[in-house]
C-alpha cells in the first residue's frame, strides 16, 4: 500500500479514533485510526486516510461508502506490514440534494476484527461565478468585452463551460 501525506488544502476532518483495549502509553496492542472529511463535496477530490499500528498478523483492510443506495468500495487490500498509513482518493457523483452517506471500515485477521460505521454529510459542490468587463461604463454602440471565471470552494479555477450567456441592457 502506498504512503501518502494528509491533504495540503485546509479541510475540517472528522477524526474517528478506535482503539483496542489498553490505556497505557506503552501499549503495543493493535490499533487503528480513520480520518475522513465530515463534509464530502460531490465532483471533488476527497481522501480517506487509515492508520494501522502494532499489527502482529496480516489483515484485510476494507472501506465501503454507502451513498444513494449503492455501496462503493474505497479499498480492499491485504496489509502485512506492522505499521501502515495510507490515504485513498475518491470522488462522488452529484445528487439531487444534500444527503447522508455511511462509511464502514473493517479490519479482519486471524485473531483481529475491527469494524466501525459512521455517517458523513455529502453536499453538491458549488462554484463561484465572476463576470468581468473590460471597463465599468460603456457608451451606446461600444462593444462590450467580458470574461466569465468559475471557481471552486477553494478558489481554484474550474473548467466549467457556459453554453449560453444572456446580456440584458438597462437604461
Amino acid at each position: 500500500m502506498g504512503k501518502d501525506k494528509l491533504p495540503s488544502k485546509p479541510n475540517i476532518f472528522l477524526l474517528l479514533l478506535f482503539f483496542l483495549p489498553g490505556n497505557t502509553p506503552l501499549n503495543t496492542e493493535p490499533q487503528y485510526m480513520v480520518l475522513v472529511p465530515f463534509l464530502i463535496h460531490t465532483n471533488s477530490h476527497e481522501k480517506i486516510c487509515v492508520q494501522l499500528t502494532y499489527l502482529n498478523e496480516s489483515v484485510t483492510l476494507s472501506a465501503t461508502l454507502e451513498y444513494l443506495g449503492e455501496n462503493r468500495s474505497l479499498i480492499d487490500d491485504v496489509v502485512s506490514e506492522k505499521d501502515v498509513f495510507t490515504c485513498i482518493p475518491f470522488s462522488l457523483p452529484k445528487s439531487n440534494s444534500t444527503s447522508v452517506a455511511f462509511l464502514t471500515v473493517t479490519v479482519t485477521g486471524d485473531t483481529l476484527h475491527f469494524k466501525s460505521r459512521k455517517s458523513v454529510l455529502v453536499k453538491n459542490s458549488e462554484s463561484l461565478v465572476f463576470v468581468q468587463t473590460d471597463k465599468p461604463i460603456y457608451k451606446p454602440g461600444q462593444t462590450v468585452q467580458f470574461r466569465i471565471i468559475s471557481l471552486d470552494k477553494d478558489f481554484y479555477p474550474l473548467n466549467e463551460k457556459f453554453p449560453f450567456v444572456y446580456v440584458q441592457v438597462s437604461g
